[in-house]
């Protein structure tokens, strides 16, 4: 009897998985009438041919779409062979600002970024990314330069080195692509060191770069991104690292030496490895070793004082050390780097030497738990000596600027999100000041006497 109870059993779950009974069949009430199955049971087979009753709905419906997609297909003309697999998007910042610039009233609308980028994976070791951007000239028009322009070739892991790729042409230059995506809001500005003139943001030259140790978990990647979008990059689960060996001069300026910079990241995430709270601690260094893109007599003309060193191009060097950690509720970042010279060249002694400077900076981020979680309160210092040795002020210093920055973030839709943001630079009476948002990048000048900048911005963040 227990041989032919087992047997009906499991006749009865087939027919159930086959004809989908309801926990009401009368089938199944009589089995359980005669004590064959349990209500539970019974239930439990309803509930298993249900499921397997909507997953043949849903892949006879998915059979259905991919049949429709496939008659579409044929009726649409095809592509030219070198669109197939071509991704465009775009990174676009519109801009209102107004406040003071040098003393100066001023309100704008601006486009100060207009990406649109071109993606092609050739194969699976071998894509291509052209970007062009839109530049105000000083003139007034937009005109469009490139922004990016590179092959990148994939390697496969090397052991405890992961995800190694590298980019032959103008590709991205090792710093300030990393910072931008723990600081998330570049469309209010430029970070530190870029704002401040040292170097832009893409240079021509070869660059390799990879993960440390594989992935973090996706799970985490996963919630990072709810709240910070821009962490789709750089989620080594013991670090990153780049080098490169460039022009050196950055994508804005033609190259006048045959010196080439050498540039590199390390960055090292000692807790990656575990579900710790620390798992979002970074420890990076970056660094570069070059020359100026100008030679000292063209930078300094009658004002040099060693004529042996006209024909010199100045030291290039930077090192910059940044601590920081994100969370899925905040991110907090704290920077310090000296520099001697800057990319142009242009920051000299008056005898050719290369000038010195120092820099300080802190961010901190926090994602507010009301309007869906998508609002968000962040803050930023800056202090910049421009002449760390004060050699051009004659030992009287006072040629640093001090950046307090508070804003709002409110983030749309994935990468799209809208900033209020106030803004004030205090600039010391011998520092020389740019324009809004590039304070930094010229000489200090005894009694330069540049006025303070003060403005309120609103920008308008459109990526996709």
């Amino acid at each position: 009897m227990r041989s032919l109870a087992i047997a009906l059993a499991f006749l009865v779950c087939w027919v159930a998985w086959a004809l989908s009974y309801s926990p009401d069949d009368p089938l199944l009430r009589i089995l359980v009438r005669k004590g064959i199955l349990t209500e539970e049971e019974a239930r439990e087979i309803a509930a298993e041919a249900e499921r397997e009753k909507n997953a043949r709905e849903a892949r006879k419906q998915r059979e259905i779409v991919r049949e429709t997609v496939a008659e579409v297909k044929k009726e649409l003309p095809a592509l030219p062979k070198g669109l197939e697999g071509v991704k465009l998007g775009t990174l676009t910042y519109v801009d209102f600002s107004w406040g003071k610039e040098k003393g100066e009233d001023k309100s704008a609308f601006e486009i100060t970024r207009g990406y649109l980028n071109f993606k092609k994976k050739v194969n699976s070791w071998l894509s291509f990314r052209l970007t062009p951007d839109v530049h105000r000239e000083d003139g007034g028009d937009l005109n469009v330069r490139i922004k990016y322009a590179y092959a990148q070739l994939s390697f496969p892991n090397l052991g405890f080195f992961t995800h190694v790729k590298a980019e032959i042409g103008q590709g991205h230059f090792p710093w300030l692509d990393f910072q931008e995506h723990i600081n998330p809001y570049r469309c209010q500005g430029t970070m530190p060191r870029e704002r401040a003139g040292t170097f832009n943001s893409a240079d021509v030259g070869l660059g390799i770069m990879g993960y440390l140790g594989g992935t973090l978990p996706a799970t985490y990647v996963k919630e990072l991104k709810r709240h910070y979008p821009v962490f789709d990059h750089y989620a080594g689960k013991y670090g990153s690292w780049h080098f490169g060996v460039y022009n050196g001069a950055g994508y804005h300026a033609k190259e006048h030496n045959s010196n080439k910079a050498l540039e590199g990241r390390l960055t090292l995430r000692p807790f990656g490895g575990t579900d710790s709270i620390l798992r979002g601690l970074q420890f990076s260094y970056f660094f570069i070793r070059g020359e100026g893109n100008e030679e000292a007599g063209d930078v300094l003309g009658a004002r040099l004082t060693d004529p042996s060193r006209a024909d010199e191009y100045p030291e290039y060097d930077v090192d910059l050390f940044m601590v920081s950690f994100q969370h899925p509720w905040f991110v907090i970042m704290a920077e310090y780097s000296t520099s001697s010279g800057n990319n142009s060249g242009k920051w000299v002694r008056p005898d050719g030497r290369a000038l010195d400077t120092e820099l300080w900076s802190i961010f901190a981020d926090v994602t507010l738990p009301f309007f869906a979680e998508r609002l968000h309160v962040f803050f930023r210092y800056d202090w910049f000596d421009a002449d760390k040795d004060d050699v051009w002020t004659k030992g009287e210093g006072d040629d640093q600027y001090r950046l307090y920055m508070f804003g709002l973030a409110y983030q749309l839709y994935h990468k799209n999100m809208i900033l209020l943001t106030s803004e004030w630079v205090d600039y010391e009476r011998n520092f020389v000041g740019n324009k809004w948002g590039k304070p930094g990048g010229k000489l200090p000048r005894l009694g330069a006497r540049t006025k303070d900048d003060f403005r309120v911005q609103t920008v308008f963040q459109v990526a996709f």
